[in-house]
């Protein structure tokens, strides 16, 4: 005769097992919770309600909350609004890297280029920051631990205009699902 026979026999001992699976499925939830609340999330979805995007191929982003190891250009990265930023309302900006420590930026008649390639023409956001275009020129190489990102609209406030984001701001990483 196997145990589970025997328990099938006696309903005071397949009682006592209910109880005790009860008490484990409440005890490993218990844990989930408290785990949960102690833990930063690692992963979460963004999705840009905006009509006019800085990305207009992102509409979701899968977002990583850890700071990438190694940046290259292309890459997608995130971080809280602060400085000229932080006035948007959003949790956080995502822009595209354009340029690298060791990378040269040359601004010149709006015409932006990072080693001799032009990522973005023009700075119809100017303006905003009650400057002339001329007043945003520059030619420089990026120094250690900045990055230069661009959104690809062109209305798209990014380092053309307020210049790099220091490594130590990057919340996380994102890719674009869709």
């Amino acid at each position: 005769m196997t145990t589970d026979n025997v328990l099938l026999l006696v309903p005071e001992l397949q009682q006592v097992k209910n109880e005790r699976r009860k008490f484990a499925a409440f005890l490993f939830g218990l844990l989930l919770i408290v785990f949960g609340f102690w833990s930063k999330p690692v992963i979460s979805i963004g999705f840009d309600p905006q009509s006019e995007r800085c990305l207009p191929d992102l509409h979701v982003a899968l977002l990583v909350h850890k700071a990438p190891h190694m940046v290259h250009d292309g890459d997608l990265l995130f971080w809280k609004p602060s400085g000229a930023l932080a006035g948007f309302k959003e949790s956080y900006i995502l822009k595209e890297v354009a340029g690298v420590p060791g990378d040269r930026v040359t601004i010149r008649d709006g015409k932006v280029q990072i080693n001799g390639t032009t990522v973005m023409q023009g700075l119809p956001l100017a303006h905003f920051y009650h400057k002339t275009a001329k007043e945003f020129d520059r030619d420089e190489v990026i120094p250690p631990g900045e990055f230069f990102l661009v959104g690809l609209h062109p209305l798209s406030n990014d380092s053309r205009y307020w210049g790099y984001l220091d490594a130590r701001s990057v919340s996380g990483y994102a890719y674009k699902l869709f």
